[in-house]
């Protein structure tokens, strides 16, 4: 493992802000796979202006900033990474059409919020490389060991909040050979073809994720698609 790639969460801390990895590099470090994947996702308690502040003392200049949802994102060493405040997301709660954005976001100092507006339990634990801790506010850890894919909160909810978690939901059951929690699949077959309302450009980019899948889990995945009334095209 090149611990190197993760000395901007290092930066975060030293500058007194609390700082985790979240995502693919959490889930690997849990499961001891490698560290292969070129991107890289940090949590932080810092605020867009103040994550700028901490890489510009370290010579590097944004690439993307987005003070609304707290995202800065950058390049190093060849490594795409997104630095995201701890946030809570405020959804319309009459989905009357796909908004896919929440209407509001509320800052937060802590991962406890955080970890609330995420799509899976999986999603949802923070890895401080520095002390090896895991800081896991909805026992991801525990599913993720047991190879269960839940949605966090209610997951009817989550799908119609945004329908493209159907198909991570997907792709994250076959990429890690999970099995669905069964609150879970009853809500992807009740609500899975809500993802026809997503935008063409969006769906493509899902069903290639899906498509480079191995041959048995691409078919597979295209099974449970079809169980949740998602027609495939790409």
């Amino acid at each position: 493992m090149n611990e190197n790639r993760f000395a901007p969460v290092l930066w975060l801390q030293e500058a007194g802000y609390k700082a985790y990895l979240v995502g693919n590099q959490s889930r690997n470090a849990i499961l001891a796979q490698s560290f292969e994947r070129q991107d890289i996702d940090i949590a932080t308690s810092a605020l867009p202006k103040e994550t700028e502040r901490v890489l510009l003392d370290h010579n590097l200049v944004p690439i993307r900033v987005d003070g609304k949802f707290g995202v800065v994102g950058f390049v190093w060493q060849d490594i795409d990474y997104e630095i995201t405040t701890f946030r809570e997301d405020i959804y319309d709660p009459q989905f009357n059409h796909i908004r896919r954005t929440p209407i509001d976001i509320i800052f937060h100092k802590d991962p406890t919020k955080d970890a609330s507006r995420r799509d899976f339990t999986i999603n949802a634990i923070y890895w401080n490389p520095k002390t090896n801790h895991f800081t896991d506010p909805l026992l991801g850890k525990k599913d993720l060991e047991e190879k269960v894919l839940r949605f966090i909160g209610d997951p009817e909810i989550r799908i119609k909040e945004d329908p493209v978690r159907a198909l991570r939901a997907v792709r994250f059951k076959h990429s890690l050979g999970l099995k669905y929690h069964p609150a879970t699949w009853k809500a992807l077959v009740k609500y899975g073809k809500l993802v026809h309302k997503l935008q063409p450009s969006v769906l493509k980019k899902e069903f290639t994720k899906i498509q480079n899948l191995s041959i048995k889990d691409y078919q597979s995945a295209k099974e449970d698609m079809r169980k949740m009334g998602v027609v495939w095209r790409i």
